[in-house]
């Protein structure tokens, strides 16, 4: 006997009513369905999208930190010592922290949208108050301790960001773009966070070079720049929207069984956790110090030929960030990140043994061979950590999954940024680089560990969630969305 019994046609109630004032009036008009499909998949576009440029911010923020380093060292050397440049640091990623932590949950128990707009909303703030430094009275101290307060601020957006804009953009290309998310991903994230690089020190060295090395208008059209950007962000996601599959399983309406979640995933969650933090230990301080290496090491420490420097050791990781991204395809996430990790054991080796000869003889080879450790750790770790601890966990934890790894990253960030410089003085600049290497190594071991992501059905995975939550007692139901038949 034929089975006429129609699919059930996933729709939320928000775009069925949305919907249903398009439906076609006259016959040549094309079917409802195409127009859902098409409805969907714009939206899908505009989430990744407005994602991209958030994540441009974001690392237009942690950009900053280095070039903001080189112009207070000038403007106020006395004031601006090392504690003071650690502890306005350390307030980005303490705040990243913090949003992280909250993002993370709140994303995942009510809505990736409401989220992505408190977290740009913040960044403004933050970075509108910073952008204002010059107008503190009261001397450099209180100078120093608003800019603290205000890089705080928008690091609570910007860490906010992640778990928020992570979770949607994967959730959309997995809905239209499925084969091509994990490429999609790492171009959506860690490409547009490195290009913010190269972009933040562009606007400041065309900014000294047409203002004859004005410091003071350097910073301030950076941080205008910065303000700007989280404008656009709000503007594009008006249009955006939760994906389906967020829709079809969140605990929006149930309590989240924390323990089995905790019993089921813990390994994973550790293996994501550690290497997000090794690799944050190391990047995250080469990034923001960068300025500050290269400034000691150019003769004179003249401005112009310092930001020239810098811009260049920016643009290097760029490629390797594209590379990544076609490797996590081609031969899979975990094994992108090993070759990266080892590019730093390389690397960090080669420029910690030569870093006298380098810096003395050779400027031009020191700046291409540290780019190139940066290089290997945006190939590798930075292109692809990201998007397994974004894959490692179902769609109704993967804000708090993510968010939790991607906090243990801020905490490895804020822990190198701190003994960074205590390595450089007890032990020498050379020193920084050695411990590089040798966390390379740690973090290649590791990553071997970390479930690969390449083939994973995400939906699968949902249902794999759902039948160990069943098997283990629990009674509550994940679905938001109404299940209607087509054309009823």
């Amino acid at each position: 006997m034929e089975d006429n019994t129609k699919e059930p046609v996933v729709r939320d109630q928000a775009t069925e009513k949305s919907l249903e004032a398009q439906q076609p009036n006259h016959g040549d008009s094309p079917p409802f369905g195409r127009k859902i499909a098409s409805s969907r998949k714009t939206m899908s576009i505009i989430t990744i999208a407005s994602c991209a440029i958030a994540n441009l911010s974001d690392g237009y923020q942690n950009s900053l930190a280095s070039n903001m380093n080189v112009i207070f060292k000038h403007l106020i050397p006395k004031a601006y010592t090392s504690e003071v440049q650690t502890r306005i640091s350390n307030s980005l990623l303490v705040g990243s922290v913090i949003g992280i932590l909250i993002l993370g949950y709140c994303s995942d128990r009510w809505s990736r949208k409401g989220g992505m707009f408190f977290t740009s909303g913040l960044v403004f703030i933050g970075s509108l108050m910073a952008t204002l430094v010059f107008q503190v009275k009261g001397g450099p101290h209180k100078m120093m301790w608003y800019l603290t307060i205000a890089r705080g601020i928008a690091g609570v957006g910007a860490g906010g960001e992640y778990p928020t804009s992570a979770a949607a953009a994967l959730e959309g290309s997995n809905e239209h773009f499925d084969r091509k998310r994990g490429p999609i991903q790492v171009m959506m994230s860690t490409f547009t966070a490195t290009f913010a690089g190269p972009l933040c020190t562009f606007i400041y060295l065309m900014t000294i070079m047409a203002t004859g090395n004005n410091l003071s208008v350097a910073y301030h059209a950076m941080y205008g720049f910065a303000t700007c950007l989280p404008v656009i962000i709000l503007i594009l996601r008006i249009r955006m929207g939760d994906a389906l599959i967020f829709k079809k399983s969140n605990f929006k309406h149930e309590r989240v069984p924390y323990w089995l979640v905790i019993k089921k995933y813990w390994l994973r969650l550790l293996g994501t956790s550690s290497a997000f933090f090794l690799y944050d230990f190391i990047n995250f301080p080469n990034s923001i110090m960068s300025g500050t290496i290269v400034n000691k090491v150019v003769p004179s420490h003249n401005i112009k030929t310092v930001a020239i420097w810098q811009f260049i050791l920016n643009v290097l990781p760029v490629p390797g960030v594209i590379v990544g991204a076609y490797l996590t395809n081609k031969i899979g996430r975990r094994w992108t990140g090993i070759i990266g990790f080892l590019g730093y054991v390389v690397f960090g080796f080669i420029v910690g043994g030569a870093y006298k000869p380098l810096t003395e003889r050779s400027i031009p080879a020191f700046i291409v061979l540290y780019g190139l450790m940066q290089c290997m750790g945006h190939l590798g770790p930075g292109a692809t950590i990201g998007l397994m601890s974004v894959e490692s966990y179902p769609t109704a934890v993967r804000g708090m999954g993510y968010g939790i790894s991607a906090a243990f990253g801020k905490a490895g960030a804020a822990v190198g940024t701190q003994v960074f410089l205590p390595i450089e003085d007890s032990a020498g600049q050379a020193a920084t680089f050695f411990v590089a290497g040798g966390i390379g190594i740690v973090g290649a071991l590791i990553y071997y560990f970390i479930p690969e992501g390449k083939n994973m059905d995400l939906e699968q995975e949902d249902a794999k969630f759902v039948e160990y939550l069943r098997s283990n007692g629990w009674q509550g139901k994940l679905s938001t969305v109404e299940y209607v038949e087509e054309g009823s």
